[in-house]
């Protein structure tokens, strides 16, 4: 996009030059309102582009670029680098920070040897614990070599700030930083010492970030500044569980409302629940290799090739990562995806359509590594069936350098069975389609229970009997389901509402009456205990199949 804005520029007779001048302009003068130094009036909108945890971006394209502004900029600019002076300092009880701050005027309204506590928690948890190299010490500013926080009232709006200072050696780009605090965070969506505490590991992780791997920029921007904000926001999680500060980027702008936008294109703190997700599923040194690759590659492609290294790819973590996000709040499922899913917002469909039989394409222009919740509604059955298309696409050179690329797509859906359509279930079938399909992962959820994309659903050969199934009258509820005698299955039952009442391990036989494989239930749930009346959802696999129906159950 940036390209295309420098074509459409030269069109209308304006020079690159000019264009570099306005940017340089406009990052000067939100700058200058970060510091409070001018336009006071743009501080509300800085801090909604700055998302109110740090200023990391802003402060470091600036910084680094300071050979790009005017002399006279330059001249307002260097005075603002310099580092608090602050009266009174502390030492952790590690021995690597010292904490600086006033006693009286702007005192931190916090327990100080708290937040020291709290540096040397995020110390050990994220360089002793998951293998970090550790933040440089400087060259003796600040009193003496360990690492300097200065903790005051910053009155940005913001949790605190890594700033980077001298590079460490020529090319490497790395440097030298310290970390500036809030004293208070009065009126942030977490306060006190609690607020503290993940900056703490937010704001480390980033002196971890510049000091040891890369800080790529331009003169007026950081590369990959998405993937250093959730990185460091999911340090927030990995050191301090119990606080969930990073709840706050669910709401209006968060992910699990965007899915349909450019990974890259996000503002990082709302993708931590990216790197939990990748923690869960192969351990935090997948993290860490990562930063190891962005010294070498852009941050999009560190991911892809750490995922390669464990026997996936991008594109398929991205799009087991999108069932994951499905499974929050009232779809969590207790011990499966995210530890904290229920306390997650619903991901929010990208699409809805209602179905009726058979129906014409529905097109779909997905922009490059994004991820569109399509919802179908079934209003001809009861209850209402559910079905969701989760369509995820990857494409890494447009994924790093052009994020307003689109791609399309189109699904068809029909009740009967079409050529080059796939079974769902019964009376449900699709067809993907695509230019180049092997940038598309598809995952098809009907009616919560994801339906796998390596295995066709087949219908099973009759509607359970007898139906419905009444306690008193019936001892057992009979599913035909195509398979082998004797051959083990596993089934789950759900409630409408996806609660799971039954999930065992069962045996195919042949019913002395219909001469079929049939699997037998006697409609107790995991407990023994009979269910309330009502319809229920069945979910049958083998290793050669799978099935899902519907039964009812009266109990009178």
């Amino acid at each position: 996009m940036r390209y295309f804005l420098i074509i459409l520029i030269f069109t209308a007779g304006i020079s690159a030059q000019s264009i570099r001048l306005r940017r340089i302009d406009s990052l000067y003068n939100k700058y200058l309102a970060l510091h409070q130094k001018e336009f006071p009036e743009n501080l509300s909108q800085l801090a909604s582009e700055e998302n109110k945890k740090c200023s990391f971006g802003i402060e470091n394209a600036v910084r680094l670029g300071i050979k790009s502004f005017s002399p006279a900029q330059q001249k307002v600019l260097k005075p603002l680098f310099d580092r608090p002076i602050l009266d009174t300092s502390i030492v952790s009880p590690s021995g690597f920070f010292r904490i600086h701050f006033n006693k009286t005027l702007n005192a931190p309204k916090y327990d100080i040897y708290e937040l020291a506590k709290a540096f040397d928690s995020s110390y050990s948890v994220e360089v002793n614990y998951l293998g970090f190299l550790s933040p440089p010490r400087d060259l003796g500013i600040g009193g003496d070599d360990k690492y300097d926080i200065y903790v005051y009232n910053l009155g940005r709006n913001i949790y605190g700030n890594t700033n980077s200072e001298e590079e460490i050696s020529s090319g490497s780009n790395t440097y030298y930083s310290y970390i500036e605090m809030d004293n208070g965070f009065v009126g942030y969506p977490t306060t006190g010492i609690q607020a503290a505490k993940v900056t703490a590991a937010h704001e480390l992780h980033h002196a971890i970030q510049i000091g040891n791997y890369i800080l790529r920029q331009t003169e007026t921007e950081i590369f990959d500044l998405y993937f250093y904000e959730l990185t460091s926001t999911a340090m927030e999680e990995f050191v301090f569980d119990e606080v969930n500060d990073y709840y706050y980027y669910f709401k209006t702008g968060g992910y699990l409302n965007y899915t349909d936008k450019a990974f890259g294109s996000n503002e990082g703190y709302n993708l931590a629940i990216w790197n939990i997700y990748l923690k869960d599923k192969f351990g935090y040194d997948i993290i860490k290799r990562q930063w190891e690759l962005m010294r070498t590659y852009r941050a999009l492609e560190a991911i892809d090739r750490s995922l390669i290294e464990n026997q996936s790819s991008f594109l398929e973590a991205y799009k087991e990562f999108a069932i994951w996000t499905f499974y929050t709040n009232y779809r969590a499922v207790p011990g499966m995806f995210f530890d904290e899913a229920a306390k997650y917002p619903p991901v929010k469909p990208s699409m809805t359509v209602t179905f009726t039989g058979n129906s014409v394409p529905v097109q779909l222009s997905n922009y490059v590594t994004s991820t569109s919740f399509l919802k179908v509604v079934n209003p001809q059955t009861s209850p209402k069936d559910t079905l969701h298309f989760i369509i995820s696409n990857f494409e890494l050179e447009n994924g790093i350098n052009n994020l307003n690329k689109q791609f399309s797509a189109s699904i068809t859906l029909s009740s009967i069975k079409q050529d080059g359509f796939t079974q769902l279930a019964e009376g449900y079938y699709f067809l993907f389609s695509a230019d180049n399909p092997y940038l598309w992962k598809n995952t098809s959820i009907i009616n919560n229970i994801v339906i796998s994309d390596s295995q066709k659903v087949y219908a099973v050969t009759e509607a359970p009997f007898p139906s419905p199934f009444r306690y008193g009258m019936n001892n057992f509820l009979k599913i035909p389901f195509a398979g082998n005698f004797n051959e083990e299955i596993s089934m789950k039952v759900f409630s409408v509402s996806m609660d799971l009442v039954y999930d065992k391990a069962l045996i195919l036989f042949r019913d002395p009456i219909k001469g079929e494989a049939v699997v037998e239930w006697n409609g107790l749930n995991n407990k023994s205990e009979k269910l309330a009346s009502g319809v229920y959802i069945y979910f049958i696999k083998s290793q050669a199949r799978t099935a899902l129906g519907k039964l009812v159950i009266v109990n009178e």
